[in-house]
C-alpha cells in the first residue's frame, strides 16, 4: 500500500568559517530524508520565491541588510543598506559584488581605509590616481544605483558637490531612496551656502565621511524626459551661482537637453556597476538604451567608472559599445583583486574600466 512518502537524499552543507582568511569553506554529506507528495507540491509552488538570489561570491543573501565599514579618522564607520528579493524591484533590490568592490575603490581613492582585513591591504593602482588626479568638489551621476551602496559611499568619502543616484522609479522609491535616507540627513531650506535652488526632491548630506551632498531621482535609460530632468538638476546645482541665475532668465522647454555645451550640466564622474545582465546574443537588450543615456551625460572632461562582470560572452557587447564612443584611460583595466585581494581566490571575470570621451582633443597618453 502506498503511503505517499518518497525517499530522497539531501545534501547537507557544513560551514567552516575561517576568520583569518575571511572565507567560508563548505563540506557536504548525504542525509536520507522522506518527502511527502504534498510537501513536493508545496516546494514546487514556492520555488519561484527562491529564484531571486544574487549570483555573487561575497553577497549571497538578498534578504538581509549589508553593512559596509571603513575607517574614518581612526574610527570605524558603517554604511548600512537594506536589500529585497521582491520581483518588483529585482535585480535592483539586491546588492551585487561589484557594488562592494566599487565602494572599496572609492574609499581607497579618497584616502580612507577599509576595515576588512584583507581589503585594507589593497592599494589603488598608481595609474588610476594619475587618471583621476582631483577628487575635490566632484559632481557624480550613478546609473542603475540599485540599493545605492556605491553612490552613498562615493558621496560620503569624496565629499561630493552633488551625487545623483538614479534607477527605475519603483527601485528609487522602494530601495534606493530609503537607503539614502537611512544614511544621510536632510538639508534645511535656507541653510547657509546650501540653499535649495531647484524644485527637485530635497538633497541630503551623508552622515559619514566628508558629508557629501546626495539626491535620488528616477531615470529610465533612453527616456529623454527623465534625462532632461536629471540634467536640469546638474545645470542648477553644479555651476556657479552667477551663471545659473543668468540661465534662469532664459526661457526654454523643460524637456529639452541643453545643446552646444559640453561642460555645464554634465557630471564630472559617472558610475556604472554590473549592468550587463540578462542578455543573450541576438536578443533585444537594454544596452542601446543605456548607451544613449551615457552619451547624453558624457562631457569632454567626464570620467566613467564602469565595473562589469563577464557572465556570458554577450556581456562583452556593452563594453564594445562603450568603446565605440569612449577610450580606456587605464590599460589594462583594473581587476577585482587589485581592490579586494579576496577575489584572487575566485575565477570572477570582474574588471573596472576607467573611460573618457573619445575625441581628438584628448591627446593625453593612456596610463
Amino acid at each position: 500500500m502506498s503511503t505517499g512518502i518518497f525517499p530522497a537524499f539531501c545534501l547537507v552543507s557544513i560551514l567552516v568559517h575561517s576568520l583569518e582568511d575571511n572565507i567560508i569553506l563548505k563540506s557536504y554529506t548525504m542525509v536520507p530524508v522522506f518527502v511527502s507528495q504534498s510537501q513536493k507540491t508545496k516546494n514546487s509552488s514556492s520555488s519561484s520565491k527562491e529564484e531571486n538570489k544574487p549570483r555573487n561570491f561575497l553577497v549571497v543573501d538578498a534578504t538581509i541588510p549589508f553593512d559596509f565599514s571603513f575607517m574614518q579618522y581612526g574610527k570605524p564607520v558603517s554604511i548600512v543598506v537594506n536589500q529585497t528579493a521582491e520581483e518588483e524591484t529585482w535585480p535592483g533590490g539586491s546588492l551585487w559584488d561589484i557594488g562592494v568592490i566599487l565602494s572599496t575603490f572609492f574609499v581607497e581613492l579618497a584616502g580612507f581605509q577599509s576595515t576588512k582585513k584583507k581589503s585594507s591591504k589593497a592599494k589603488i593602482p598608481g595609474r588610476l590616481l594619475q587618471a583621476i588626479p582631483s577628487i575635490k568638489d566632484l559632481s557624480v551621476l550613478e546609473l542603475g544605483a540599485g540599493v545605492g551602496l556605491t553612490g552613498i559611499v562615493a558621496a560620503a568619502v569624496l565629499g561630493t558637490k552633488m551625487c545623483v543616484l538614479t534607477d527605475l522609479d519603483t527601485v528609487v522609491k522602494k530601495v534606493t531612496g530609503p537607503n539614502v535616507e537611512l544614511n544621510s540627513t536632510p538639508v534645511m531650506k535656507g541653510s547657509n551656502n546650501l540653499k535649495q535652488q531647484v524644485s527637485h526632491p530635497q538633497y541630503r548630506l551623508t552622515n559619514a565621511g566628508k558629508r557629501g551632498r546626495i539626491i535620488t531621482m528616477p531615470l529610465c535609460w533612453g527616456n529623454e524626459q527623465d534625462e532632461a530632468v536629471v540634467m536640469e538638476c546638474f545645470n542648477q546645482l553644479t555651476k556657479p551661482k552667477s551663471q545659473w541665475k543668468q540661465k534662469q532668465k532664459q526661457k526654454r522647454d523643460n524637456n529639452k537637453v541643453p545643446q552646444n555645451n559640453d561642460v555645464v550640466g554634465k557630471p564630472d564622474l559617472i558610475i556604472i556597476g554590473d549592468v550587463a545582465y540578462q542578455h543573450k546574443p541576438g536578443a533585444p537588450s537594454h544596452f542601446d538604451a543605456l548607451l544613449k543615456t551615457v552619451l547624453a551625460f558624457l562631457g569632454k572632461n567626464t570620467i566613467v567608472v564602469f565595473g562589469t562582470r563577464m557572465r556570458m560572452p554577450a556581456s562583452a557587447d556593452l563594453l564594445d559599445k562603450f568603446l565605440e564612443h569612449m577610450e580606456e584611460v587605464t590599460i589594462p583595466p583594473i581587476r577585482a583583486e587589485e581592490i579586494d585581494p579576496t577575489f584572487s581566490k575566485f575565477k570572477h571575470q570582474i574588471t573596472i574600466h576607467i573611460l573618457r570621451k573619445r575625441n581628438k582633443e584628448n591627446g593625453q597618453k593612456k596610463i
